[in-house]
């Protein structure tokens, strides 16, 4: 009884692991996209500054 509910368990989340690496995969891109994001950001702030002088 224990292995027939073992290969069950086992039947119904293997599948779902390349699922799960996708998103694992799209979540660590969305990661770069932010930080590039946050590099620009950062970039333009210190050349808004240096041209119109103090921060808003």
């Amino acid at each position: 009884m224990d292995n027939e509910f073992l290969g069950i368990i086992v039947g119904l989340v293997l599948p779902l692991y390349p699922l799960l690496f996708a998103i694992y995969q799209k979540i660590g891109r969305y990661d770069e996209i932010v930080e590039e994001f946050k590099k620009l950001r950062d970039e333009h702030r210190h050349f808004r500054e240096n041209c119109h002088g103090t921060e808003n």
